[in-house]
């Protein structure tokens, strides 16, 4: 595994999660992980800041698996 890639993927993360956390509280309120993280609205709708967040997030939590794979 390759740490260095780990840690960035890790960064990545981190940093596109607490983006996509502040647009569902700009969008649902203070609850709104809580009430709609795992319901349709967590992807915003197509153009809006949350579905660019959301689609960040995702992509970060691709790279971030991707890098933690086991060697085959």
């Amino acid at each position: 595994m390759d740490i260095e890639r780990l840690a960035e993927t890790e960064s990545t993360l981190s940093i596109t999660d607490r983006l996509w956390r502040a647009e569902m509280r700009k969008a649902f309120g203070p609850d709104g992980v809580l009430l709609h993280g795992f319901g349709a609205e967590r992807q915003g709708a197509p153009g809006t800041r949350l579905r660019t967040a959301f689609e960040a997030r995702r992509s970060a939590i691709a790279a971030w698996r991707h890098v933690r794979r086991p060697a085959a």
